[in-house]
């Protein structure tokens, strides 16, 4: 047989084995890490989103969403724990960039958008394991439900600069443990969001610990004793802090959109 059309077999064979559709869906989620990369502003510990580029050039994010939306629920439940959670976590921020966009730029907050009697956590436009869902579909229904992990309302961004940072990186399954403890350490190390004030011995906490406590006390005996250790290095204040000798206060949450541009 002709060398080149050995070749050519060859090639069409190994292009065929490395397909999408023969290697499952792609754990390292590739494609929207650059689009964190090329659209998300670090400023400190916050971050900004560039929504208006994102709008000029869609077709990144939709053929990511795309992705996901093909993934189905016997795939899913094969995979391990932090591949389930990884994937999750950058659904709801990627579908929450998409919610975004159906208005942008004549809106001040996520919460403009949405009905008069359904707030935008409810509306239901993104198909996930075969069915329609809206966002609150994967925060409270899977991954509050089915995982013990506190961590991933740091993970989270709702589009608000209230909210934790969008990180300038997918979470994936191999890294998540990192990923998470960085995004809490950054969110809890945040002054305008979080901090231990010494001198009046008060602890000024993001509105997300009062409004999701449980899951926090589901792994520390109380909200303070999960701060603790991460809010401050001194020892002296964490055994303050989780002792309750402390006053809490709750901040306001600030729900202006996280926009760069």
């Amino acid at each position: 047989m002709n060398k080149s059309l050995l070749t050519m077999g060859f090639i069409a064979i190994l292009g065929f084995l490395t397909s999408p559709d023969i290697l499952g869906f792609d754990q390292s989620h590739n494609a929207f890490d650059k689009i964190l990369k090329q659209y998300v502003v670090v400023n400190g510990p916050q971050s900004a989103v560039r929504y208006g580029e994102i709008k000029k050039n869609p077709a990144q994010l939709n053929s990511y969403i795309t992705e996901l939306e093909a993934v189905t629920a016997d795939e899913f439940s094969g995979w391990s724990e932090p591949q389930q959670i990884a994937f999750l976590i950058n659904a709801y921020n990627a579908l929450t960039i998409q919610l975004i966009l159906t208005k942008y730029p004549d809106l001040k907050s996520i919460k403009d958008l949405g009905g008069f009697f359904t707030g935008p956590w409810k509306v239901k436009f993104f198909t996930l394991f075969g069915e329609k869902h809206h966002l609150d579909y994967i925060e409270h229904e899977l991954l509050r439900v089915n995982y013990t992990e506190p961590r991933i309302h740091f993970a989270l961004v709702c589009a608000s600069i209230g909210c934790p940072p969008l990180i300038t990186e997918a979470y994936t399954g191999d890294r998540l443990d990192e990923q998470l403890n960085r995004s809490m350490i950054s969110f809890l190390r945040d002054p305008e969001r979080n901090r231990y004030d010494k001198a009046d011995k008060t602890l000024y906490l993001s509105s997300i610990f009062k409004w999701f406590s449980e899951d926090f006390t589901k792994v520390n005996s109380s909200v303070e004793a999960f701060v603790a250790p991460w809010i401050t290095d001194d020892k002296t204040e964490q055994d303050l802090i989780t002792g309750k000798k402390v006053d809490l206060e709750y901040l306001d949450y600030d729900w202006s959109l996280n926009r760069s541009n």
